[in-house]
């Protein structure tokens, strides 16, 4: 039986930069998709119409590739503070990507022309409505648990961006919430605040994840040594 070697650490954690690329493809897509407002819009209702698919695929293969970095980042911290949880927290940031994109979005008031609005929210609608929520969690709770790794390594200024993170990734989705009428559908701004809580929660998990590659890059370059730690990031 020939048995297949499992992928490098380097290339799953290098799954992780698909949280930055997502920002990326919303923001494309949201600035030349017809009669779409990214100030006034979720981007949840990319996922709408003709061209939805485009949206529901970078859900999908985000959430994907999220999963495969909660399996690197699970062999880059084999032990140590977050050892498990970073990698738990990760992939169900993955899990609830990957939610939203099977399960879209209901149409509304404000978008999409082409498409109906159901009188009673539809079960799908009321499943992705909840996976928000889920990303922001979970993508908080990940950077509270690195950075009190970070903290613990004595790595002061990636503990802090972590910890800010923490809080300013949702308490900027917070303001998306409030600008947003949930019985009519319809808001301004919250598009807008939708998109920078996602910049700054993603662009983090980007960094974290060019971190780590280069720390394993260089744990594969150093010699072995008696009590090297091969936990520790690299300063």
């Amino acid at each position: 039986m020939i048995r297949s070697r499992p992928a490098p650490i380097r290339t799953l954690l290098a799954c992780g930069l698909a949280a930055p690329l997502f920002v990326v493809v919303i923001l494309i897509e949201g600035a030349l998709r017809p009669g779409y407002r990214s100030v006034d819009h979720f981007i949840s209702e990319l996922s709408l119409g003709r061209w939805g698919w485009i949206q529901i695929t970078n859900f999908i293969v985000t959430g994907l590739l999220l999963i495969a970095f909660a399996a690197g980042l699970r062999r880059a911290l084999p032990t140590g503070r977050g050892s498990r949880s970073a990698p738990i927290l990760a992939a169900a940031c993955g899990l609830a990507l990957i939610t939203a994109g099977v399960f879209s979005m209901d149409p509304t008031p404000g978008y999409h022309p082409d498409s109906s609005v159901p009188d009673e929210p539809t079960l799908h609608g009321t499943i992705h409505g909840f996976m928000p929520f889920a990303v922001y969690l979970a993508l908080a709770a990940l950077a509270c648990v690195l950075g009190r790794r970070f903290g613990a390594e004595r790595r002061r200024a990636w503990m802090w961006y972590s910890f800010v993170t923490a809080v300013a990734t949702p308490a900027t989705f917070m303001p998306a919430a409030a600008q947003y009428d949930f019985q009519t559908q319809v808001g301004h701004g919250h598009g807008l605040w939708n998109r920078v809580s996602l910049a700054i929660g993603f662009a983090w998990l980007g960094l974290v994840a060019l971190r780590l590659i280069r720390d394993a890059a260089a744990r594969r370059r150093a010699p072995a040594t008696p009590g090297h730690r091969l936990t520790k990031f690299a300063s």
